[in-house]
């Protein structure tokens, strides 16, 4: 066996689509291993992935905790076998620890500085850290990280050139499945991250959807996190998807995004989908990057967010020209053949 991919959150799909298509190109052998979290059993299908599901998310501390050691027992069975020559995953807590302990070389992806636990648990055991260049290496550092790898760009471009480049299509239906057959503008939104590193916070949105539908005739489509989410959203008269769906897909065919959690802003403005950021804690060094290059603004202020709308709703710039990390994730992983 040739390589080891953990995936352990649905974005990370999108993240490794290239490398792994690149990987069946030339002809070297993978494994794929991810948890039952959310929708990521289902992503994983929708790409046509084969891999072997171990492990699931856990909510509370003590949770994550029990989860994780099983996760960790789990993980080495099957890859204690198969003896992989090297391992990669972005912001995977399980892999770092498995690999580490069986000796294979491990190539980590971090775009977020701000996520403590996770950092300290997977940084310093890491052989190789590939990181966008605006991640704060610093703080990096401070949570044991070393050998550092940048790149001049997000991860959400791998996540977007999988699309743009035809690996996978667009799915130009998608707004038909959805029940959307007009000519209205559509709005992508996201509510706030359940996570260690972003609770607590009030959530914004459903504020931002009662002024949006007040000042114009549009579908809002919004991607709830968990179960009282999708509850809230429901009763207010949004679409709320039914069933896993290519996000992707819709940003491409949308017209705006607004979103107080990360990689669907990232993705959006990268499409140059105008793109509002309304994350309650600190942004994350790849967000400032890209506001700073005119891809997005960060505001949780609700009438300055229906401004924004109002001055820019219709005015879509060309996908942004940034490095794709998947060549240098499949070099990386060739150095060690």
């Amino acid at each position: 066996m040739d390589v080891w991919i953990d995936l352990t959150n649905a974005p990370h799909v999108h993240y490794f689509s290239q490398l792994i298509k690149r990987l069946e190109k030339e002809g070297l052998e993978y494994i794929l291993t991810f948890r039952d979290s959310k929708n990521l059993n289902k992503l994983v299908k929708i790409y046509g992935f084969s891999g072997n599901c171990i492990g699931k998310h856990g909510r509370s501390l003590k949770d994550k905790l029990i989860f994780y050691a099983e996760r960790i027992i789990g993980l080495t069975e099957m890859i204690s076998n198969l003896k992989p020559k090297v391992a990669i995953a972005k912001h995977s807590v399980e892999l770092p620890r498995v690999a580490f302990g069986l000796n294979i070389p491990v190539i980590f992806v971090v775009d977020n500085e701000h996520a403590e636990a996770q950092n300290k648990l997977t940084l310093p055991i890491a052989n190789e850290i590939i990181k966008p260049i605006a991640t704060d290496e610093n703080k990096l550092r401070t949570f044991g990280g070393r050998d550092f790898i940048n790149f001049d760009g997000t991860c959400e471009v791998a996540n977007v050139n999988s699309r743009l480049k035809g690996y996978y299509p667009i799915d130009h239906n998608v707004l038909k499945d959805l029940g959307i057959e007009n000519n209205n503008p559509t709005f992508v939104m996201r509510p706030c991250p359940n996570s260690s590193y972003c609770n607590g916070h009030k959530d914004v949105i459903p504020q931002i959807i009662k002024k949006i539908k007040n000042k114009f005739d549009c579908n809002i489509v919004v991607f709830p996190r968990d179960e009282h989410q999708k509850e809230v959203y429901e009763k207010i008269g949004v679409i709320v998807p039914k069933d896993t769906i290519d996000a992707l897909s819709l940003l491409y065919m949308s017209d705006f995004m607004i979103g107080a959690g990360g990689t669907m802003n990232r993705e959006s403005a990268i499409l140059g989908i105008p793109t509002v950021s309304c994350y309650p804690q600190e942004l994350l060094g790849v967000d400032k990057y890209l506001i700073e290059k005119g891809r997005m603004i960060h505001t949780t202020n609700v009438e300055n967010i229906v401004k924004y709308v109002e001055e820019n709703l219709g005015k879509r710039l060309k996908v942004i020209d940034l490095e794709d990390p998947t060549d240098l994730m499949f070099e990386r992983i060739c150095s060690y053949f």
